[in-house]
């Protein structure tokens, strides 16, 4: 599955896209994705759908979504990581490691990445229905 490109000097490198996807693993690269673009469809389904600013804003409780799933994948990364030190008996090879702190690290990564849209959307429809709302029974031009 990984794809492997072959150096000059015959060393062989993993492949960047490769890399990513193996960090991540199955459950992260279709959990994270799915869970920013749930995130995004809804703030741009409730952007385009409400007119209250204050509906809008109790979106911003769904918006960390991605992220908290990140974060769970930089503790089971970590978790993977001390499990190689604890049951190795000598001191274990960096490369064991380093797919644990990979793990760890790439996972909050993308979900930090992954929720960028939806903050965009969320804010910027959010100062535009600020601007635009209006209490009710004030009519335009009005001021009471």
């Amino acid at each position: 599955m990984a794809a492997i490109i072959l150096l000059a000097e015959g060393v062989q490198r993993q492949s960047y896209l490769a890399w990513m996807f193996q960090s991540l693993g199955f459950f992260y690269s279709v959990v994270l994705p799915g869970s920013a673009l749930l995130v995004f469809l809804g703030a741009v389904i409730l952007v385009a759908a409400c007119r209250r600013p204050g509906v809008i804003a109790s979106y911003l409780v769904f918006l960390p979504l991605p992220i908290m799933i990140g974060a769970l994948g930089t503790v089971q990364g970590m978790i993977a990581s001390y499990s190689v030190i604890a049951h190795s008996t000598m001191a274990p090879k960096p490369s064991e490691m380093a797919q644990g702190y990979s793990t760890a690290l790439f996972t909050l990564l993308v979900g930090i990445l992954l929720t960028f849209p939806s903050y965009f959307v969320l804010a910027v429809g959010l100062f535009a229905r600020t601007l635009a709302w209006r209490p009710r029974g004030e009519q335009a031009g009005k001021i009471a």
